[in-house]
This record gives C-alpha cells, structure tokens and sequence, in this order.
C-alpha cells in the first residue's frame, strides 16, 4: 500500500460557506426570494428590485424595512447569525419568513456583495463590502432608512456553477415568478421589477389580492376567479381559484401560501385537485392563488435550506377541510364557458381570411333518431313488456324518462321561453340577456350520474333485471379483471359474471341507466376497470359509475323533442352543479347580447 493516509481537516470557512450557498443560491431567482424575504421580515413596506442581464450582472434589492444597525453589519454576513430565532423552542412555531441565518453568508461567498443599511430612527447610514466571502470595514455613507443591497456577478468564482445558468430571458422570468409570488402574498407591500432600466412589474400596496393576480396575470383570469373563504378548527383558508375551464397542462399557475410563504406541498396540491374532482380532467391543472393560515406551531417550515417545503401536523384534517373549501368554491361558481372569448377567435380568425365565417355549431354525424318516453311507467311494467321484446330489444324498453317526467308533471318550466335543438347535439336556450347552448350528452351525464351515486349512497339502488343476459366478449385481461371485481360491480347494482373464455355475461344494471347498450356498457367498465388499476377501491367504483353514466345517457345525434329538452335542464338545474360533466367537460357556452353585438360589428 503506497502513500499516506488523508488527514480529517476542518473545512476552511469561506469552503463551508460554497458549499452551503449550492444548497440555498441556485440561480439569481434565489437571491431575490432570500433578499426579498428578508426586506419583508424587516417590516418592509415598499420594496424595489433591479436586475441586469436576468440577475447573473446585478441583482439589487432596495427597502424601507428597519434597517440593520452598523455594529450588526458584519454580523448579518456570519453563517447561522440571524435575529429571528433565540431559544430552541422558538424552531416550533416560526412566522418569519427567514430564521436560518445562511442566505446573505451563502449568497456574498459566491458574488460581490455591498450592504448598505440606516436603522429606522438612526441618523447615520453604514456600508459593507463583500468579495468571494471576504468582508470589509465596515464604513459610513449616506443612505435613506431601510436597507440596499447590491449582489454583482453571481458566481463570478465558480465557473461550474455560472455555465450552468440559462440564457437571460429564462433567468428573468424566474426572478419575476419568484416577485410575484411574493407580491400576491404581501398585499399592502409594494413592489417594483426593474430589468435592465426597463420596469417589467409595478405592484402598488394598496392593491388586494384579486388586483395583484389582474395586474401579474391579466383582465382574462382575474375577471373569472372564484373567491374561497373558509374557517375551521383554527384553520383558514383564503383566496382565490380559476373556473375549470382556465386549467392547464402545468402547476405553475397553484400557488400556495402557508401564513403567507409560498410553500410547494404535495398534499395541499392533492387536496386542491380532490376539490376539483369531477369538474375538471384528470390531465388537466387547475388553477388557484390560496393562502392557509394557522397556527404556527402546526406546521414545520424547517424541512430544507430554500424553505419552499413544509410538513403539516394534522395532515389529514388539513387535506379533508381543503377539499371541500375548495369544492364549494367550485359548486358555487359560474362554470359556464362565456362567448365572449369564441367570439374574439372567430373575429379574429375572420380578420385572417376575408372570409371565414362564425360556426358555432359543428355539424354531427348521422344518427338514428332516438326518442325520450315520457310517460312514467313502473319497472315491473317495463320487466312485463320486455317479455314480448327480443332479447336484443330488452335493456332498452324499461321507463327511460321516468325521473325527467316527474319534473315536468311537478309543474317544472324555464321561463325563458322555447328551445332549439342544433345538430341534434346541442340545445339553445333564450337567456334575459342572450342566449347558452348546452351539450346534451355531457348535461344528461352528469344528471345520470349523481342520482346514481345519490342512490348508492342511500343504499336504493334498484336494479333492472333481464330477462336473458346478454353475453359479451371481452380481451382476456379485461375477462379477468371485470371477474375479479364481480362484488364490488354488484354493490353498484352490475351483476356480470364470467360465461366461459373471454365472454362476460351481463344480468342486471342500476335502473336509473335510462338507455343502456349493454355491450358498451360492459366494455366500459371493463377500460375503467384496466386503467384505473393503481386507483383505490372508492376512486376505481367512481370511475366505473363515470363510464357507466357516459355510456347510458343521451348522445349526439339523439333527436329530442320541447318537452324532453326542458325536463332535461329543469333536472340539472336541481344538481349540486350542472355545468360540467363527469370528466370536466363544460355542459354549456353563454354569449351575452354584448358577445353577439361584438360579432355583429355593433360594438368594438
């Protein structure tokens, strides 16, 4: 064995201080966070940020917090000195946004830093230099009260670190996410963004939450937001979120606050989509600005170096009470997509060609016409005439309007007067103010769909019997898994069992299904069944109740007659919501009298 043993050697300081800067200064985004978090705690109320060349140049940050007294200055600069926490009890229950003490340390040992503070009420301003960790005298200057601080040339002395950031318009953008996160959870701070002597954000502090979101994000999303406010067992939620209809392919648009620091936690997140649940696609992301406010003692903040993640200590009371504030939100809103943005498009598209013209209804393919019985029949009758059916004719000849038809016979009626059945697809209703047209197949499915679940949940489900099952062949893993899950698909009012090789045999179905296809149906339930293997048992149930109502319901094409069409809305109108269908789609586009004044040239 040649050559001698390494010695254990103390890491000199200004290595210690490189290597905590990787952890908490990744990029010049995370000096305006820790630079900008530190205004705030000073009890800022106007903060101003400069950048140039995306803050890999310069990232200059100016407050009127409370200054730090001159003796303090080189203090501030020490790793793990920091005036927020004394006593170790006070890690349980931090409301500061900083109490680490490593972000100026960090920062300053890979820049050029210079601080220059005057204390509120002091009559002298100081100043500090710091080059590659290496502090200055400390020396007085002239200065207004609060605190500047200049970061140059970031990561100037680690070349490995500076190849690895973005070009400037990536860096600036980041810097700018960060801002305006901060900003939409500090109202009555104001904020200004400043890059390369061209102002990009101008934030006053009189702006509440809804005008900051107009101001950062635009006319568009703010006019649409939904407000959320709820309190419970010492916690509160509040803010704001999007319609579904605003939802996206990405997350940037959720933003979360805990007592007002922005926070990337999974189970918030998850408890957001939950309250989404059955007004938005799976793939889809809503949108929402929410701030969760409790007592600090009940959330750690002290799980990494950037502070972005927290543990919540009664996680499952916080997912619970989350969701359903959300959900009511939802309910409660306006969903329906406005014409106002169709219209725009379509001008706009025409403004392209010279020639387009406004198509508010595509055309269907052609179907065979279908009729709505309304006449209420009891199912033993239906069971009786399907006696004389053929087996084929049998799923089909049970009260298909029975529950449509006791709204009409209860006096039901929209006052707004007729409808117009467009493609045999859509349905236009005159409004006071316009007119909507509604999707029959997602309104009838929704409507399908929780008085299926309505009844599950009051155990009076009633089943519609065959009187010869009809036989379906599946693909063999389809044959298994529907096989596997034959108890659970009967506590849903499906009796299906294994016939022998691939083929299922369907016996009964929930009678409120008013049009089942039986081989449709099965197979449906079959894919739910084969993509939601990773889903729980409640959530894979709910996602075979999903296709079942889909698939049972009225479709395009499906020729429906006055009194059909008006049953129909009176029915959804008597839902929780109405306006999306199971799987998110919206049920219906309202254009108001100023959309079609708009289309027709009479208004700008």
């Amino acid at each position: 064995m040649s050559g001698s043993r390494p010695r254990i050697a103390r890491l000199a300081e200004h290595i210690k201080n490189q290597i905590a800067a990787g952890e908490v200064v990744e990029r010049p985004s995370s000096v305006v966070k820790e630079l900008v978090e530190n205004s705030l705690d000073a009890g800022a109320t106007h903060i101003d940020v400069e950048l140039e060349e995306g803050g890999v140049k310069l990232v200059r940050v100016r407050d009127d917090g409370t200054g730090i007294d001159p003796e303090d200055l080189e203090l501030a600069l020490a790793p793990h000195a920091t005036s927020k926490l004394t006593l170790p009890e006070d890690l349980e229950h931090i409301a500061s946004l900083g109490f680490r003490g490593e972000a100026l340390a960090s920062i300053a040992s890979v820049s050029r830093l210079r601080i220059t503070s005057r204390a509120r009420g002091s009559s002298r301003a100081c100043r500090i230099d710091v080059e590659g960790g290496q502090c200055s005298l400390v020396m007085e200057t002239g200065s207004a009260e609060g605190t500047l601080i200049e970061v140059r040339d970031l990561f100037y002395n680690v070349p490995a670190r500076r190849r690895f950031l973005k070009q400037t318009a990536t860096e600036l953008a980041r810097c700018l996410d960060v801002l305006q996160r901060l900003a939409l959870s500090h109202p009555g701070v104001a904020f200004t963004l400043q890059h390369d002597k061209k102002r990009v954000l101008d934030i006053e502090g009189g702006l509440d939450l809804a005008q900051r979101i107009r101001r950062a994000f635009g006319a568009e999303l703010a006019g649409a937001l939904l407000p959320v406010e709820a309190q419970a067992a010492g916690l509160t939620l509040s803010g704001y979120v999007a319609p579904p209809r605003l939802a996206r392919v990405d997350t940037t648009r959720q933003m979360w606050f805990v007592n007002g620091r922005f926070v990337r936690d999974k189970l918030l997140l998850r408890a957001l989509k939950e309250g989404y649940r059955g007004f938005l696609f799976d793939t889809r992301q809503p949108v929402a600005f929410l701030n969760l406010a409790l007592d600090p003692s009940r959330v750690d903040v002290n799980v990494h170096p950037q502070k972005a993640e927290v543990r919540l200590r009664d996680e499952r009371a916080v997912f619970g009470f989350v969701a359903a504030a959300v959900r009511e939100a939802v309910r409660k809103g306006d969903l329906a997509t406005p014409g106002a943005a169709l219209v725009d498009s379509a001008l706009r598209r025409e403004a392209r060609t010279q020639s387009a013209e406004l198509v508010l209804f595509p055309p269907a393919a052609p179907r065979e016409p279908f009729r709505l019985e309304l006449h209420e029949r009891p199912v033993a009758s239906a069971q009786a005439s399907a006696a004389d059916a053929s087996p084929a004719q049998a799923p089909h000849t049970h009260a298909i309007r029975a529950p449509l038809t006791a709204a009409l016979h209860a006096g039901a009626g929209l006052a707004a007067g007729g409808f117009v059945q467009v493609a045999k697809t859509y349905i236009v209703r005159a409004l006071h103010d316009g007119f909507e047209i509604i999707d029959q197949h997602a309104l009838h499915e929704r409507i399908t769909y929780e008085c299926l679940r309505a009844e599950l949940a009051q155990g009076q489900c009633e089943r519609q019997r065959l009187l010869l099952p009809e036989l379906v062949e599946l693909s063999r893993d389809e044959a298994v898994l529907v096989a596997a899950h034959v108890e659970d698909l009967a506590s849903l009012g499906f009796e299906l069992q294994p016939f022998g090789g691939e083929t299922i045999a369907l016996h009964s179905y929930p009678a409120r299904l008013e049009r089942p296809r039986a081989a449709e149906l099965v197979r449906a339930i079959a894919a739910a069944l084969q993509e939601g293997r990773s889903l729980s048992r409640e959530r894979l149930m709910e996602e075979v109740l999903h296709r079942a109502a889909c698939r049972a319901s009225v479709m395009a094409g499906d020729e429906l007659e006055q009194e059909e069409m008006r049953v129909l809305l009176e029915r959804g109108r008597a839902l929780e919501s109405d306006q999306t269908c199971v799987h998110g789609r919206p049920t219906r586009i309202r254009f108001t009298l100023a959309d079609l004044e708009r289309a027709f040239l009479r208004r700008v």
